[in-house]
């Protein structure tokens, strides 16, 4: 009984040890990950021209040549303004749709990088590399034509019914190692805590394997800066098929 104790006890040790180094490794990653992108940017400091801007001025500088690159390309493309808590979809330097923004929020990245710092990552569009969705990025719907002019008829009385009754989540990876994760807001009544559970813990399952493999084979912790934003869910369906899969994205602080 006492060897069985003591057994007990050295396991729940190594449980507990296990759990806090994991912890520990994932609280370091994000300062790791700051300090690395700090390093890699350091070469900004002898950009005089850069340096010269205000930060108000960097600030718009930063927009501007983002939307004027944006404009080169043909398809449409997203634009998320955190400050004025707008999604933008424009194509040509042009606004076609905009969106509020409920909810927001950020990796504590964002708010502990310069102006300098934010005019290297996001002076050019970011492009979509992958994406992960609980909504098809495709909506076909296969009609077979009326065989008479009254079966047409009586097609054209019937309302289609266009309440959304999915939950819309979705993550789209960009360039840099950046992610956004938008959440579309249903009506209460739409039950959506399970599709949201299901998403978030196949997130969390490959982070942590993904955490584990790096302590084992002694790699940096993995962090990607997220933003994370909520937007009606009609709103969000349609962004999302709207927007190419590989697709530019501009971020404004």
């Amino acid at each position: 009984m006492k060897a069985l104790k003591i057994s007990a006890l050295v396991l729940a040790l190594i449980v507990i040890g296990g759990l806090g180094l994991l912890m520990i490794t994932a609280m370091k990653a994000p300062k790791q990950f700051l300090q690395d992108f700090s390093e890699e940017t350091a070469k900004m400091g002898k950009d005089k021209v850069i340096l010269a801007y205000p930060d108000d001025l960097l600030e718009k500088k930063t927009s501007l040549d983002a939307r004027l690159a944006m404009s080169d390309n043909d398809s449409i493309g997203m634009r998320i303004n955190l400050k004025d808590k707008a999604l933008y979809l424009e194509i040509k330097g042009i606004v076609l749709h905009k969106t509020p923004l409920l909810e927001q929020t950020t990796s504590s990245f964002f708010k502990h990088i310069s102006q300098a710092e934010k005019y290297v990552l996001f002076h050019k569009p970011l492009v979509i590399q992958r994406d992960e969705s609980t909504i098809s990025k495709d909506k076909f719907e296969i009609v077979i034509a009326p065989k008479d002019s009254l079966e047409a008829q009586a097609r054209a009385e019937v309302i289609p019914d266009t309440v959304l009754r999915e939950p819309v989540l979705y993550r789209l990876y960009l360039t840099n190692g950046i992610r956004i994760q938008v959440i579309g807001q249903l009506h209460d009544s739409i039950p959506q805590f399970w599709p949201k559970f299901k998403f978030d813990y196949g997130d969390r399952y490959k982070y942590l394997k993904a955490l584990i493999h790096s302590i084992t084979s002694k790699q940096p912790a993995p962090y990607q800066p997220t933003i994370s934003i909520v937007i009606d869910a009609k709103e969000a369906s349609a962004i999302y098929r709207a927007v190419p899969k590989k697709g530019n994205v501009i971020l404004e602080f």
